[in-house]
C-alpha cells in the first residue's frame, strides 16, 4: 500500500483571507495556510495577481496559485522532508498540488475547506503489528528454586509463540511458561497477520545458599550478623532467624553466644536454611604487663619444665636461679615509705595481697587509673552508598550524645576527619546494629576520610547517629600502694593475681621485703619521669627504693677553654660540675638491673639530692659463680655548676697579638 496522499485542485484563485487547513493526526502537523495578496509570514500563501493597466485589455495572470501554495508548505512544514510536495500548472493562475507522506501511518483530514479548492485524501490502510508490552515473573509450577514462571502480555493476541517455547496455536493473553532461572531468553511471538515481535529477557537469579556469606561481628553489646550475597539479581530477599518473623534488612544485632539458623526466601517461592555460630565476645587476647621500673621486684609464677617453661629472669625469684652459689634478695624499706606498684591488665579481676611470714594475708586495694576499655562515643554522621554491598560513613560537624540515653551532650567539628575509634578492626554502631570497620578511604567528592563496612544500603545519602564502644588500648592501668608503717620489723611478700574466665590465671610474687624504722648504710633512690614511658607517670606516681651502699665518693666533671701565648696562658672559660661516684654493695641480678633503671630516669634523687646519670655504668660480676653483681654509678648533681669566664689582661704594644674575638684589617682590628 502506497503512503498517504493529498491531491488539491485549485478550480479558481482563492479569495483574499480565505483558509485551507489540512491536519495530519499521526504526527500532529497542522497544514494551515491563509491566502493573502502578499506572504508576510508563516502560515500564509501569496495569491497570483492579474496583470493589466486600467482601460487596457487583460494581459493574463502573474504567478500560479499551485506554485505559491507548494512554496509556502515547503517553507512552513517540510524542513525535515516529511513530505514530497509537487505543483502542476493548469494555466491562467490555477493548478494542482500533490502531497505524499514520506512515513507510514500518516492520517490526513480536512479541518477547514476552501470553496476554490477540491481536496482528495487517500490515507494508507495500516495493518497493525503485534508488540510485546510486558514480561513479569512469578512462582514456577514445579522446582521453584531452579525455575521461574514468565508471564508475557502483548497488545495483539500472539497466535504463535516461536521462542523460547513453541506453542501453536496460542489463545492466551497474557501467556505463561516456566524457564530456568538466571538465563537470558529470546522471546519471539507472531500475530494473526504474520507479523512478529521479539524481546530479550533476563530471568531472575537462582537462589542458592552457596551464594551467601554470613559475617559475625562480635561487639561489646552482642554480635551483629551481616548476610552478604552475590548472584541475586532480580530477587527480593527476606531473612529470618526462626522461620517465622521475616525482615528485608540483611543484619541481625544483639545476638548472644550460641548456635543459630539463618532462613532466606525470595518472592518466587524458593527458600533455604544455613546454620552459623556466635562465639565469645569482647577482648579475645589477654594482656598483662608489669614494668621493671616498679620499686618492688616481681616474678611471674609458672611451673617450670624440662622441655618447656624454662627458667628466665622474668619468672624466677633471686633464690630460684640456677647458679652455684645462690643468694636470696631482701628488699629493704623504711616505715616512712609508701611504696606504689603500677601494672597493666585487661583481666576481669586483679587482686593484690601481702603474705606474711606466718602465711596470713592482707588484701591491698587496687585502683584503676585509666579508662581505656569500653569507651563510649555517639555523634552525628553522614551515610551513603558505596556500591558492591559497601556503605560509607563520614563526619563533618554536629551533636554528640550520651551513648545510653541519647541525650545531647555537646557539639563537635571534625570537618572530614574521623573520631579516634574509627580504625580498621574496630566496630561502628548504627541503629543498634554493629558493623566491622573494614577500610578507611579518602573520598575526594566528600573531602573527608570515610569508614567503609559491609551493608546493602541503596538509599540516598542521609544523616545518621553513629557511635562505638571501643578500646583506646587493650588494657587498663592499675595501681596499689603499701604503707610500710603497718609492717615495721616484719618480713613479707606481695602477691598480685589476675583472673578472668576467658584467660589463664597469672600470678606475680615479689622478692622478700623487710621493713624497719631505719636501715643502716642504705641509699634512698627516688625516681620518676615527666612523660609516660613503660609507666603511666601521668597518674603522679613516683618510685623509691633503698639499696645498701658500700661507699659514696666525690667526683668531678669539668670542661675548660684556655688561650696560650708565648708568654702567658689565659683562662677563657671553665665549667665545673659537682658529682659523686656510688659503689653499691653486691645485689642479685634483677635488683642490679633495677638500680640501673632507676638511675636512668629523668628525675633522680639520691638521699634527697637531685642527680643525673653521667656516662656508662660499671659492673663487677657475677661474683664467684653466684647471682651477685656490684654496680658503680657516676652521677652529676643537678643545679650545681661553677662557671668561670675571663679575658685576662692583654698589652697592646704595637706588635701583632692573636686575640679571639677580633678581626685584623689594614687599618687595625674589628671586634665581633
Amino acid at each position: 500500500m502506497a503512503n498517504s496522499k493529498i491531491t488539491i485542485d485549485f478550480t479558481e484563485v482563492p479569495a483574499v483571507e480565505s483558509v485551507l487547513n489540512i491536519l495530519e493526526s499521526n504526527y500532529g502537523i497542522n497544514l494551515n495556510e491563509m491566502f493573502l495578496e502578499s506572504r508576510l509570514g508563516s502560515g500564509q500563501t501569496q495569491l497570483p495577481t492579474f496583470g493589466h493597466v486600467p482601460g487596457d485589455p487583460p494581459t493574463g495572470w502573474i504567478g500560479n496559485i499551485a506554485t505559491y501554495y507548494r512554496s509556502a508548505l515547503m517553507l512552513d512544514y517540510n524542513a525535515s522532508s516529511l513530505y514530497t510536495i509537487t505543483a502542476t500548472s493548469f494555466g491562467e493562475g490555477l493548478g494542482r498540488v500533490v502531497i505524499i507522506a514520506n512515513y507510514p501511518g500518516a492520517v490526513f483530514s480536512v479541518t477547514a475547506s476552501n470553496e476554490s479548492a477540491t481536496v482528495v485524501i487517500v490515507n494508507e490502510t495500516v495493518v497493525p503489528s503485534i508488540h510485546i508490552l510486558d514480561a513479569t515473573f512469578s512462582e514456577a509450577t514445579t522446582n521453584k528454586c531452579q525455575n521461574v514462571k514468565v508471564n508475557v502480555t502483548t497488545d495483539l493476541l500472539a497466535v504463535k509463540i516461536l521462542s523460547p517455547v513453541n506453542v501453536n496455536p496460542n489463545a492466551d493473553n497474557p501467556f505463561s511458561f516456566d524457564w530456568l532461572r538466571g538465563s537470558t531468553v529470546n522471546l519471539i511471538v507472531e500475530d494473526a497477520n504474520g507479523k512478529t515481535d521479539s524481546r530479550s529477557i533476563l530471568l531472575p537469579s537462582i537462589l542458592n545458599a552457596s551464594n551467601f556469606a554470613i559475617n559475625v561481628n562480635n561487639s561489646p553489646n552482642g554480635a551483629t550478623v551481616i548476610i552478604e550475597n552475590i548472584n541475586t539479581a532480580g530477587l527480593n530477599l527476606e531473612y529470618s532467624l526462626n522461620g517465622v518473623s521475616w525482615q528485608i534488612e540483611n543484619t541481625f544485632s544483639g545476638l548472644d553466644i550460641g548456635d543459630f539458623t539463618l532462613f532466606v526466601r525470595d518472592q518466587y517461592g524458593c527458600s533455604f536454611e544455613k546454620p552459623f555460630s556466635v562465639n565469645e565476645f569482647g577482648i579475645q587476647v589477654p594482656y598483662s604487663y608489669m614494668s621493671k621500673s616498679n620499686a618492688i621486684r616481681y616474678a611471674n609464677r609458672i611451673t617450670w619444665g624440662d622441655s618447656a617453661n624454662y627458667k628466665t629472669d622474668e619468672n624466677t625469684l633471686s633464690c630460684e636461679v640456677d647458679v652455684d652459689t645462690v643468694y636470696r634478695e631482701v628488699q629493704q624499706f623504711q616505715s616512712a615509705d609508701i611504696v606504689p606498684t603500677q601494672f597493666r591488665s585487661n583481666y576481669a579481676n586483679n587482686v593484690a595481697k601481702i603474705i606474711k611470714e606466718d602465711l596470713s594475708e592482707v588484701i591491698i586495694p587496687v585502683e584503676k587509673k585509666s579508662s581505656n576499655i569500653g569507651i563510649k562515643d555517639k555523634r552525628d554522621a553522614r551515610k551513603y552508598n558505596l556500591d558492591n554491598g559497601k556503605t560509607g560513613v563520614y563526619f563533618l560537624a554536629g551533636n554528640t550524645y550520651d551513648y545510653d540515653t541519647n541525650a545531647t551532650t555537646g557539639t563537635y567539628s571534625l570537618n572530614g576527619l574521623l573520631p579516634e575509634w574509627a580504625t580498621v578492626g574496630n566496630y561502628i554502631v548504627i541503629s543498634n546494629a554493629w558493623f566491622l570497620i573494614e577500610q578507611i578511604i579518602f573520598d575526594e567528592s566528600k573531602n573527608a576520610d570515610v569508614i567503609v563496612f559491609s551493608q546493602n544500603y541503596t538509599g540516598s545519602e542521609t544523616s545518621i547517629v553513629a557511635g562505638s564502644i571501643f578500646n583506646r588500648f587493650n588494657y587498663e592501668v592499675y595501681e596499689y600502694y603499701i604503707d610500710m608503717v603497718d609492717y615495721i620489723d616484719q618480713h613479707f611478700q606481695v602477691e598480685l593475681k589476675k583472673t578472668d574466665p576467658n584467660f589463664t590465671t597469672i600470678t606475680y610474687l615479689s622478692e622478700e621485703i623487710w621493713c624497719k624504722i631505719k636501715h643502716e648504710d642504705v641509699l634512698e633512690i627516688r625516681y620518676y619521669n615527666t612523660t609516660n614511658t613503660d609507666i603511666f607517670y601521668a597518674t603522679g606516681i613516683q618510685f623509691k627504693i633503698r639499696i645498701p651502699l658500700t661507699i659514696q665518693k666525690g667526683a668531678v666533671d669539668e670542661e675548660s677553654d684556655i688561650h696560650k701565648t708565648d708568654t702567658d696562658a689565659i683562662l677563657l672559660s671553665a665549667d665545673l660540675y659537682e658529682g659523686d661516684q656510688f659503689i653499691f654493695e653486691p645485689v642479685t641480678k634483677e635488683i642490679w638491673r633495677k638500680i640501673m633503671i632507676a638511675l636512668s630516669h629523668e628525675k633522680v634523687f639520691l638521699n634527697g639530692v637531685g642527680y643525673v646519670k653521667n656516662g656508662s655504668f660499671s659492673t663487677e660480676g657475677p661474683l664467684e659463680k653466684s647471682n651477685l653483681y656490684v654496680l658503680t654509678a657516676n652521677m652529676l648533681k643537678t643545679g650545681n655548676i661553677y662557671n668561670s669566664q675571663g679575658s685576662g689582661n692583654i698589652d697592646f704594644d704595637g706588635s701583632q697579638v692573636e686575640v679571639p674575638g677580633l678581626i685584623e684589617t689594614d687599618s687595625g682590628y674589628l671586634s665581633y
